[in-house]
């Protein structure tokens, strides 16, 4: 089996309906060698809602956990069942087209030294969604980006390496998720796509992204409120930042970034 694609599933199933329909062309030409895996953290059974897909035909493999056990401990779950040589985690709420699978695909498959490649995520409107990939996350970084607010530029080019690449859209080869342990289960949500890639090129690998593939996000819709969604990032940049450069770092961040923790959280009515 070369492809697995796992697909972790929490309050998005309209989302999980057009994702799957854009994987449809992709599968019809590599059904000998991809496999789907859906891994349910919805309190109900998905089950019935994906056998109602006409493109469903017993393609899917499905985990229900019934309960929202977070993003990577989701796919480490599926990833134990995963027989594929790579692994592609991609996110319910986005739309892929099988020009942009085949590409980030090949980018592991035509250099070894490559061990997770990515896409670009845009939105509704094809403009580029930021946070898809990054520079190496670090305390003066992010302390940097509070204060300055600076902006990515996406220029023309091809293949470039990056420090980090979004899990929402992420190919890696399954014997090295297998070798750092797969995604770090101390985070709920956000943050252990960044500490994945670190620990990867920790250990000597290279993290890609393919501009000329793109996937399209519409980011959020697990979350019904915003403030939560907040909460949830800043436990995991906290959990990122102690891990990675010491608990007085971490602290120090948080110290600095309390007057946009209280007006993100505190303040924010949605």
């Amino acid at each position: 089996m070369k492809l697995t694609i796992q697909i972790v599933n929490y309050n998005s199933r309209d989302c999980l309906r057009e994702c799957l329909d854009s994987l449809g062309s992709f599968l019809k030409k590599n059904q000998d060698v991809t496999e789907i895996i859906i891994i349910n953290n919805d309190a109900d059974p998905v089950g019935y809602f994906l056998s109602a897909l006409p493109q469903a035909a017993g393609r899917f493999k499905i985990i229900e956990i019934n309960k929202n056990i977070g993003f990577g401990r989701a796919h480490n779950r599926g990833s134990r069942e995963a027989r594929g040589e790579y692994i592609l985690f991609l996110n319910p709420d986005t739309k892929i087209t099988t020009e942009s699978l085949e590409k980030i695909l090949n980018v592991l498959e035509a250099d070894g030294k490559f061990g997770i490649a990515g896409p670009i995520l845009v939105n509704c409107r094809e403009h580029f969604q930021e946070e898809c990939w990054g520079f190496k996350k670090t305390p003066f970084s992010i302390i940097k980006s509070k204060l300055f607010n600076k902006k990515f530029f996406l220029g023309e080019g091809g293949i470039f390496e990056a420090d980090w690449i979004s899990g929402g859209a992420m190919i890696i080869r399954k014997n090295l998720f297998s070798d750092l342990g797969g995604f770090d289960e101390g985070y709920f949500m956000y943050f252990e796509d960044v500490d994945l890639c670190l620990q990867a090129k920790k250990k000597g690998w290279k993290i890609a992204v393919d501009p000329a593939a793109k996937v399209f996000h519409r980011s959020g819709k697990s979350f019904s409120s915003q403030r939560d969604k907040k909460r949830y990032y800043y436990a995991s940049q906290n959990y990122y930042l102690k891990k990675n450069f010491g608990p007085w770092q971490a602290r120090l961040v948080k110290m600095l970034r309390l007057p946009i923790y209280i007006r993100n959280v505190y303040l924010n009515k949605r």
